[in-house]
């Protein structure tokens, strides 16, 4: 008779995106997760074939979080404004869960090839969903693209905590989106 497992897949889950959040990336390590759990770093071999396995899982698990929260943007009868509270709504994310926001834009990711591209392409399906509706579907990799490139960016350099004139980041980060999208346009 095989022994009980002592935890779910879901629980080793949770304790890794617990440490990813508070530790990062280098503070998930199998013997780490096993610690969380309560149980030996050998068992999780069990689940994960490695810690890339695991941290592809985490990666995941990132991208679907931020399709959801990119989801949760009100779509309106202006596609344009819309655009604008999705990339606020990305910023947001990427702020509060900045651990796992550098695990998704980590190169290479951690998940097989197929699987990012399936990742990515969920969890940015809200962008460009609003931007068919505002320029329809010719210009719409192009826009994404440099949309995509201006939010990341910006984020990536406020969470290096790059922007040290004084105040004023949010008004910044508004005035270069509004600005990139009337040029789209």
């Amino acid at each position: 008779m095989p022994a009980v497992a002592k935890t779910s897949h879901n629980d080793v889950i949770a304790a890794a995106r617990e440490l990813l959040e508070r530790d990062g990336v280098d503070g998930v390590s199998m013997q780490a997760v096993a610690d969380e759990v309560g149980v030996r770093a050998p068992s999780l071999y069990k689940r994960f074939a490695d810690r890339g396995a695991l941290l592809g899982e985490l990666e995941r698990a990132a991208f679907a979080d931020m399709q959801r929260a990119l989801e949760r943007v009100p779509v309106t009868a202006h596609p344009k404004r819309d655009l604008a509270a999705l990339a606020r709504a990305y910023r947001r994310f990427a702020k509060a869960h900045r651990h796992a926001y550098a695990l998704m834009m980590m190169q290479p990711s951690s998940l097989p090839d197929a699987d990012a591209v399936v990742a990515r392409k969920a969890a940015t399906q809200p962008v460009f969903a609003r931007l068919v509706a505002w320029l329809g579907p010719s210009d719409v990799l192009e826009a994404a693209r440099v949309l995509t490139a201006f939010v990341h960016g910006f984020v990536a350099m406020e969470l290096a905590g790059a922007f040290h004139l004084g105040p004023g980041i949010d008004d910044a980060f508004d005035t270069g989106v509004t600005v990139l999208l009337r040029g789209l346009g």
